[in-house]
């Protein structure tokens, strides 16, 4: 929207996120979702399936200035920080190196030392400290859901694949002819996965999608389990760690268990849960990483 002083106290005055660039002033975040459902527009998003978006364009600088906002100045030049980047996806043809250099070159100009680490990666770090730092990391995001099994802190698989929440969006819009805005706000605020019964018909798209999603992440996992080669002999059951937005509806984890439990993979599992901060596990693996890093200078 235009950036006027009116505007700008209106949305100071009601604590709404935004950034000013140039004439522009830019609602981002959860109230970014919101203005566009009073408008009912579509929201504009700098990052499409998990990457810089090619087709957005004002992605880099929106990128660029997020992320000046949210990391600041380093405390001494040249302090280490890792960035999550997502695997390789399956199912798209399209490769993450622009999107890691990009990230990358933004935060060296912060005057930082960056370095990547896979976002499912992050995920058994945060989490899996007492578990040897073995399991599976699965980050279901807005573009993609991010794979990682990791043995003793090794990955020994990781990878992505180009559905996830966006995704569900886009498909239950198109079902039921509403914008995608308007299917994330109710999938964000109120959608239980664990009801079967008086469901909108809102929510029985969003139950049907989800279905998919889940039974698409793993069938694409047991599809690595045979590709891969040397796998590490895993006789414990292992966890599975469940993160990201997507995974926040209320049922979720239910919801993942039943379909796991009819499909099944190749090596035991345990426990299936949530992960302790399901939006900033992926942060907080990031920061063990950079401490672990910083330590050892």
């Amino acid at each position: 929207m235009e950036h006027t002083d009116f505007t700008k106290k209106i949305l100071d005055n009601y604590k709404v996120k935004y950034i000013i660039k140039e004439e522009n002033l830019y609602v981002v975040g959860d109230e970014a979702l919101q203005f566009a459902n009073m408008f009912n527009k579509d929201t504009r998003r700098p990052l499409s399936k998990g990457v810089i978006s090619p087709t957005e364009k004002e992605a880099l600088p929106i990128v660029e200035l997020l992320i000046k906002s949210v990391i600041g100045e380093p405390a001494h030049k040249g302090e280490i920080v890792y960035f999550s980047v997502p695997g390789e996806p399956m199912d798209a043809d399209f490769n993450v190196l622009y999107h890691i250099k990009m990230i990358e070159g933004f935060l060296k100009t912060l005057g930082y030392s960056p370095k990547p680490i896979n976002e499912g990666h992050a995920i058994i770090l945060s989490e899996l400290a007492e578990e040897d730092f073995t399991g599976i990391g699965l980050s279901f995001g807005g573009g993609m859901v991010n794979v990682c099994l990791s043995f003793m802190s090794v990955p020994i698989f990781k990878f992505s694949v180009a559905k996830s929440g966006d995704w569900i969006d886009q498909q239950v819009a198109m079902a039921v002819d509403e914008t995608a805005s308007r299917v994330s706000a109710i999938k964000e605020s109120s959608l239980d996965l664990s009801k079967e019964e008086g469901l909108s018909k809102i929510e029985s798209a969003l139950s049907i999608y989800y279905n998919h999603l889940i039974e698409y992440v793993i069938e694409n996992i047991k599809q690595e389990f045979v590709k891969a080669r040397r796998l590490p002999r895993i006789t414990k059951p292992i966890s599975i760690i469940l993160s990201g937005g997507t995974s926040l509806p209320k049922g979720f984890s239910g919801r993942f268990k039943q379909i796991l439990d009819r499909l099944k993979l190749p090596i035991p599992v345990g426990s299936v849960r949530m992960a302790s901060q399901p939006l900033r596990s992926v942060a907080k693996g990031a920061l063990v990483a950079a401490s672990a890093d910083e330590s050892r200078k």
